[in-house]
């Protein structure tokens, strides 16, 4: 291995790679994560007692745990960090009670920033629906909670979902994977988004899960992104298509 190198996950002789979901919604990438062979989705927590993916993993027979953030938070505003990571420490708990022991953390649908308490301790990827290595002047371009409705007004005539691992900064982690495009052919923001869910979020998780789990993606000091190919360490970003 090319020297600073740093494996994000060594494959193990014993046992498949272990994944916990966190989820704020319908979780709709998870049946995409549950279909590799070298990895298996061992629980998940739901940040919303009403999630209609709780019943949905609950059927794949994936444990399910729920935290409620806006019973946390009760009345104080829920953009208040301090609190988020008294939240982060409440989800790390139950990880540690629940004796998961995951090697990534896989975010669907999660709707809230990840604090540094949490990031410390686990890898944690999410998905991010757009392509997130296209850039305007030198910043990533089509970043936050509008990103679809950016590329359609822009004038994409395709969208892609990123898989990245979190940072601190959302939408600003290194690159796995970017899935294939979707195009747009008028269709508005919201109907776009929910054919991403199933063509593009969905397939590209299930690429980085699998690579992940071949210890196929490692991370160099400046959060460069190395995949292994033929053996060797070469850096580049994951491209379906």
């Amino acid at each position: 291995m090319i020297q600073s190198l740093r494996p994000i996950y060594s494959p193990k002789k014993d046992r498949k790679m272990k994944i916990v979901v966190l989820f704020s919604g319908g979780a709709s990438a998870v049946p995409f994560m549950v279909k590799g062979e070298g990895h298996e989705v061992i629980g998940a927590i739901s940040t919303n007692k009403n999630a209609s993916g709780i019943e949905k993993l609950k059927k794949l027979g994936i444990p399910v745990e729920v935290a409620d953030i806006r019973e946390f938070y009760g009345d104080r505003p829920i953009t208040d960090m301090k609190i988020r990571e008294a939240y982060d420490e409440k989800l790390l708990s139950i990880i540690n009670e629940k004796k998961w022991k995951p090697d990534i953390i896989a975010c669907s649908g999660y709707m809230y920033i990840i604090t540094e308490k949490f990031l410390g301790r686990y890898q944690v990827l999410n998905v991010h629906p757009a392509d997130l290595s296209i850039e305007k002047n030198g910043k990533r371009k089509y970043t936050g909670a509008d990103s679809v409705k950016d590329q359609i007004e822009t004038g994409e005539k395709v969208t892609r979902s990123t898989i990245h691992l979190m940072s601190r900064k959302p939408d600003h982690g290194p690159i796995l994977v970017i899935s294939e495009g979707l195009p747009v052919e008028n269709r508005n923001p919201k109907e776009q988004q929910i054919l991403m869910k199933e063509k593009c979020d969905g397939p590209a998780y299930r690429e980085a899960l699998n690579m992940l789990s071949r210890g196929m993606f490692a991370i160099d000091p400046e959060k460069n992104i190395y995949v292994k190919d033929d053996d060797k360490w070469v850096k580049k970003i994951v491209r379906m298509g």
